[in-house]
């Protein structure tokens, strides 16, 4: 098998990797692939562990240190992570809290993105809109708890989100059924959609658990826009932000200079990884695959800096090529593995690995969104290393299959 190694203090490093060896020699290992699937999986574990420890609290708030906020993004990544390693209890803890704090004061079934210490030094929403990826990954979360768990009240609580995810956040356009970012108020006639809330996969579970509204409406909307928003950009890349509006099925991109909404930046980073999930959970669906293995600036970049921008304008110039951040390694990395494994692998060794010290921590403490997407990175690609084989399951057992690190 394939040593990982890690660019910590020498001493510390090679205690690490001896630890890890030795943890790993005892496991009877089949295959390379199962080999180095084995100690993906055993990273992610101790990883989840550290994440607990600095970034959620005992009574289930997940703390983003920038600011000290806590965002609805950041209870749906800790649901979604817990479900994956099977941690009824943080999973109940961080959803609880979610529900007291950020759901239950709007008054519906929503969820207030954001949440902190206010100007009159009281604590709670400090915005109550709603950020759309995160209502639909807690929604998600709790459906695949309802499957491993069987408490009816899981279920419960996501068939009352999910009608209001599709009365208030989606819309109907010339192009077909649209998920819109949140409930905030948009433009006349135009709307800013933020493709990297797409999320396939999940519309596909909505649909098997919801007869009353159209999910697979929104899987054909989301690959309609992807794919086009592609084909507009000189760098083939996805972007932040794109326009829509009533009047006709245009996707427009924010081509001004002085413009980032079209970047691929911070937001987009995360398309790939979503709709490589779905390419996993349904094999069939060759959008996916279309998609991800779409020619794209980011592979021929690497080749030569060994290095992956973070802001990136529509017609290809490094808008900010002093910013670095962790994440994009993690989100990009299904769109390297269906061009070229040995990219993604090579990804992976120089990227992904480098940035988890010794105890289980990714980045510094305050980068919590590296902390999570370098996570869901190296989670896929262990779902890449060991592809489930799917008979005559509906989405729902079958996604809850599909994500178990166990």
């Amino acid at each position: 098998m394939r040593s990982l190694r890690f660019p910590v203090g020498p001493l510390l490093g090679l205690l690490f990797n001896l630890a890890l060896s030795t943890v790993l020699a005892t496991i009877p290992l089949p295959s390379r692939a199962d080999a180095g699937n084995l100690e993906a999986r055993a990273l992610l574990k101790g990883s989840w562990e550290q994440y607990k420890a600095t970034f959620i609290q005992s009574d289930g708030r997940v703390i983003d240190f920038n600011g000290n906020v806590t965002t609805s993004e950041g209870q749906s990544y800790a649901m979604l992570r817990a479900f994956w390693l099977r941690d009824k209890a943080t999973f109940d803890h961080t959803y609880r809290w979610a529900k007291d704090n950020l759901q239950i004061p709007r008054g519906d079934h929503l969820f207030s993105w954001k949440w902190g210490e206010r100007a009159d030094h009281t604590w709670g929403a400090l915005d109550k809109t709603s950020a759309t990826d995160a209502d639909q990954d807690i929604a998600l979360s709790l459906l695949l708890a309802y499957q491993e768990w069987k408490d009816p009240a899981y279920l419960e609580d996501a068939k009352q989100i999910l009608p209001a995810i599709w009365d208030h956040l989606t819309v109907d356009m010339p192009i077909g059924r649209v998920l819109l970012p949140g409930d905030w108020p948009q433009q006349g006639r135009t709307f800013q959609i933020n493709p990297s809330y797409f999320a396939p996969y999940a519309y596909r579970v909505f649909a098997a658990v919801d007869a009353d509204h159209d999910w697979p409406a929104l899987v054909d909307s989301s690959y309609e826009i992807l794919t086009r928003s592609l084909a507009q950009s000189q760098t083939h890349l996805p972007p932040d932000w794109v326009e829509l509006t009533l009047d006709n099925d245009q996707i427009k991109l924010y081509e001004s200079p002085l413009d980032d909404r079209s970047d691929f930046g911070y937001e987009a980073i995360r398309v790939y990884w979503r709709v490589g999930l779905d390419g996993l959970f349904f094999p069939l669906e060759k959008r996916a695959t279309a998609f991800l293995k779409t020619g794209n600036m980011l592979p021929r970049y690497w080749k030569i800096r060994k290095d992956v921008p973070i802001s990136i304008t529509w017609d290809g110039i490094v808008r900010h090529p002093e910013l670095k951040s962790g994440a994009v390694y993690g989100a990009i990395l299904p769109s390297f593995y269906m061009q070229d494994r040995g990219l993604a692998e090579e990804l992976l060794r120089k990227k992904i690995l480098p940035n988890l010290k010794p105890g289980g921590q990714w980045n510094t403490k305050n980068d919590y969104y590296s902390q999570n997407w370098l996570w869901f990175g190296l989670g896929i690609y262990s779902l890449y290393q060991d592809p489930p084989d799917f008979t005559r399951k509906s989405p729902l057992p079958r996604l809850a299959e599909l994500l178990n690190l166990n």
